[in-house]
This record gives C-alpha cells, structure tokens and sequence, in this order.
C-alpha cells in the first residue's frame, strides 16, 4: 500500500475585519468621552503657569460673559446662588467651591461671588487653564 503524505494547510486568520472592528470602537469611545464634559458651560478661563488639584468634594460655581450664574449646570440669579451657599455652608461636610468665571468678566463682579463664599466661610478655588 503507498500511503501519500497530504499537505495540511495551516488554518489563519483574517485580521483585517478585526481592525475594523477595533477601529470602530475606538471611535465610539472619543465620541462619547467627549461628551461626557464635567463642565458643559462654555467659559474662557484665565491662563496660570501653577496648577493645584482640589478635593473630592466640590462645588461648581460659572459665570459666563453675560453674567448668568450657574450653581452644578443650574441657573440661578445672584440672591439665588447666596441661599444656596448659605444652605451648603450649614452642611456638616462642607465642600470646597470652584468658581469658573469667564475672564471678560469685570473684576467687581468676580469679587461680588468670591465676598459671598467668603461669608459662608466655604473654601474656594478659581478655575483657570494652564499657560503654555
């Protein structure tokens, strides 16, 4: 009996659809991580050459050029934003404000919202973005 030896063919995989595939998740994930923006308030923050990272507990005060105030996203008007403090500053844990102002904004009604944090006794820190 002649018995032939047959050729096995290797099996192989096709890696083409898996980059597409990986491609496409990738995608996916940029679009959605850009959306997921802690601070959706269009604001142009002051540049500053230090940066300091604050605590866990934190809130956010904006104002934007046309001088609307924003306490977590939500509007409020200015006696709004100082009962709100005033009601965060009774809190057993106080949390730590970080005032977003946009940087057209005059420096008298910067310091309106910084007297009122100051007379809640809450800590403050003021967003700025980094300087090249």
């Amino acid at each position: 009996m002649n018995f032939r030896k047959t050729k096995r063919h290797a099996a192989a995989v096709e890696a083409a659809s898996l980059s597409d595939i990986l491609f496409f998740l990738m995608l996916f994930f940029l679009i959605i991580s850009t959306l997921a923006s802690p601070t959706a308030i269009k604001l142009l923050l002051p540049q500053a050459k230090h940066t300091q990272n604050i605590p866990k507990q934190i809130l956010n005060i904006s104002v934007n050029a046309q001088l609307d105030y924003f306490l977590e996203k939500e509007p409020l008007s200015f006696a709004g934003l100082e009962e709100s403090l005033e009601r965060y500053a009774s809190a057993p844990a106080k949390p730590t404000v970080v005032l977003r102002v946009d940087r057209t904004i005059q420096v008298n009604e910067l310091v309106k919202v910084v007297d009122i944090i100051n007379r809640n006794k809450l800590q403050m820190v003021i967003a700025t973005e980094k300087s090249n």
